[in-house]
């Protein structure tokens, strides 16, 4: 990464001293005022049109790193959507069937039956247990 920064500062002082250099050049070179300014201008426009082009580069590729990075989010936040779809369903169904299995044992089981509690927190458990290696 050092070296990179390095290299960039050096492209840009190379570029500043062109700059400079050039500049330099043409105010002392002996031409007359109308010279010297026609060729400040065509050096202008140079320059313009050069950073013109370059900053179109800069926006047509982030334009594609924003479409290629968008279009992942998208196809991540969908593939979430239908797995958290997927398991609130089977979370709802396996709680419909315990609830049914608790209903089922209420509606069969005497009065003060203490082995009946411990046999149905036993099925209830052995039916969480098969539904969760599905």
């Amino acid at each position: 990464m050092a070296a990179e920064k390095r290299n960039k500062d050096l492209l840009v002082g190379a570029v500043i001293g062109g700059v400079l250099g050039a500049v330099t050049a043409l105010l002392f070179a002996p031409k007359s005022g109308r010279e010297l300014r026609a060729d400040l201008k065509e050096g202008y426009h140079q320059v313009s049109e050069k950073t013109q082009q370059i900053a179109g580069d800069v926006a047509e590729k982030s334009k594609r790193i924003v479409s290629a990075v968008s279009e992942k989010a998208q196809t991540a936040a969908e593939s979430i959507g239908r797995t958290t779809s997927e398991m609130a369903g089977k979370a709802k169904l396996a709680a419909a069937q315990v609830g049914q299995e608790v209903k089922s044992w209420r509606s069969s089981k005497p009065e003060n039956g203490t082995d009946d509690v411990a046999a149905a927190e036993a099925s209830i458990a052995a039916t969480t247990v098969e539904r969760e290696e599905h």
